[in-house]
């Protein structure tokens, strides 16, 4: 992984400053009791967030159009509760800096944990996850399962500094983490697979992708949405097993996630069928726990309408 020097060789002088004191900062954050951390900085963070109505329109409007059988009350309630749950995110986040402290080792609760491994033991895997509730802890299998290599496929960011904590703070979570930029996905991990490394592939699903004229539409939230398919693409073209990752909040900062196989890298399924699968897992989840999902994101900028007058046609499926 590299030193941290090297790995932050690249920034300016102003810039490893801001993030030597973002870094500080998030680490004494991460020292403080629980009771500080999530009864006193995340209601502060709450306040601010609706202070400000961060996002609000945007929140408001993807509730509107997923949960049109709520009342607007139920909707706002919802709302409410996932201004928690992004202070809630952001308190997490920033407390992995310190995440090799002991308290750090019981915040997830892995479902069937050796159950899991042993079903895997030796083979690889895909786990498909979303921005549901605390998903930094995702990366932090590796903790628990030392005999494979973890790879944390992210976006990068466009603030050089947040991007440069990002990749500290997930590097941190356990030696046999590492981070990989969606476009290296593949490149890194046929490099696994010929050095003989059990390698799990652990991807953010539930993102915008990139519209394109073969795009196709998965009904979800009762809306025509698109999926990013590269988790599918990689466990059918080497026939990985893929697992969904559901996630359940025990505590403010504390999870139980197990994973449920959604493919079993043998089955015979036509193009999209696991990202279906994904979608609908995904959906049944969010419909259980509606607060813990990120409803700030532009989920829906792309519409069937605007792949028409893109490209001509669309893809409905």
């Amino acid at each position: 992984m590299g030193t941290k020097e090297n790995i932050h060789s690249d920034l300016v002088w102003y810039k490893r400053v801001a993030l030597e004191v973002l870094w500080g900062v998030s680490y004494l954050i991460g020292c403080m009791p629980r009771w500080f951390r999530f009864g006193i900085l995340r209601p502060f963070i709450v306040a601010i967030l609706r202070l400000i109505g961060y996002r609000k329109a945007m929140i408001i409007k993807n509730l509107t159009n997923s949960f049109p059988e709520k009342s607007e009350k139920e909707r706002a309630e919802i709302m409410r509760a996932s201004y928690n749950t992004l202070a809630e995110a952001i308190v997490t986040t920033i407390s992995l800096a310190a995440s090799d402290k002991k308290q750090y080792d019981n915040v997830v609760e892995w479902v069937d944990l050796e159950g899991h491994i042993s079903r895997n033991k030796g083979q690889d895997w895909v786990a498909m996850a979303a921005h549901f509730g605390s998903w930094e802890y995702y990366p932090m299998w590796g903790r628990v399962d030392k005999e494979v290599s973890f790879l944390a496929v992210y976006h990068p960011l466009r603030s050089e500094v947040f991007e440069h904590f990002y990749r500290r703070m997930r590097s941190k979570l356990s030696p046999n983490v590492e981070i990989v930029p969606m476009k290296n996905t593949v490149r890194r991990y046929v490099t696994k697979r010929k050095n003989g490394e059990t390698a799990v592939l652990g991807l953010i699903s539930d993102q915008s992708p990139l519209m394109r004229a073969d795009s196709k539409w998965i009904d979800f939230l009762n809306q025509k949405t698109l999926f990013v398919e590269g988790g599918e693409r990689i466990a059918m073209k080497f026939g990985l097993p893929v697992y969904f990752v559901d996630s359940e909040r025990i505590e403010y900062g504390r999870y139980r996630i197990r994973f449920v196989e959604i493919y079993d890298g043998k089955e015979q399924v036509e193009e999209g069928v696991i990202t279906r699968r994904y979608a609908e897992k995904l959906e049944a989840m969010i419909r259980r726990s509606p607060e813990l999902w990120m409803w700030s994101h532009n989920r829906w900028r792309h519409t069937p309408e605007k792949q028409a007058k893109k490209f001509g046609a669309t893809t409905l499926k």
